[in-house]
């Protein structure tokens, strides 16, 4: 079990701004966190789902969750916890897939299918989808999140009228 607690996805937090896959240096994948940038010898995936077992599921478990409440085809965003959530820029099996975490930033069109993110925190990164599927994509995570939020809302307010009443 300590194997499972202490890797590096530990260092998918709230502070994680994106993450994508690398090969250099026995290295699989970069996380950028408002903290720096980390290496991992995991994959993106590998990182990913370890980080949702973290929080009682797998990376197949949160997607499929948010494909049937959100009627979501493809490209979902995932819930990893309560105020955690990521979108892909193309499908989560594709190595050139970048997973973006919930985070202020601006996009800057580049040209030629790329894009420049400056998070609020000034880092800045240039990443291969083109505007509208970014934006896209950023809707539909907080989108996500926020049916989520209100969904458990809904029930603890309903458990709570449900014990009054006794």
């Amino acid at each position: 079990m300590k194997k499972l607690l202490y890797n590096d996805s530990l260092l998918i937090t709230r502070y994680t701004l994106m993450i994508q896959s690398a090969f250099c240096g026995g290295y699989k994948s970069i996380i950028t966190t408002t903290h720096g940038v980390f290496r991992s010898s995991l994959s993106v995936n590998q990182l990913l789902n370890l980080a949702c077992i973290r929080h009682a599921s797998t990376l197949e478990g949160r997607m499929e969750a948010t494909k049937k409440m959100m009627n979501y085809a493809n490209k979902s965003p995932i819930l990893i916890a309560e105020k955690i959530g990521a979108f892909p820029t193309r499908s989560y099996k594709d190595l050139e897939c970048i997973w973006i975490f919930n985070h202020l930033f601006q996009i800057e069109n580049q040209g030629r299918g790329l894009c420049k993110l400056t998070f609020y925190d000034k880092i800045s990164v240039d990443v291969a989808a083109s505007k509208y599927t970014l934006m896209k994509q950023q809707e539909r995570l907080h989108t996500t999140m926020n049916s989520f939020s209100m969904l458990s809302e809904k029930v603890d307010l309903f458990d709570f009228q449900s014990s009054n009443k006794m």
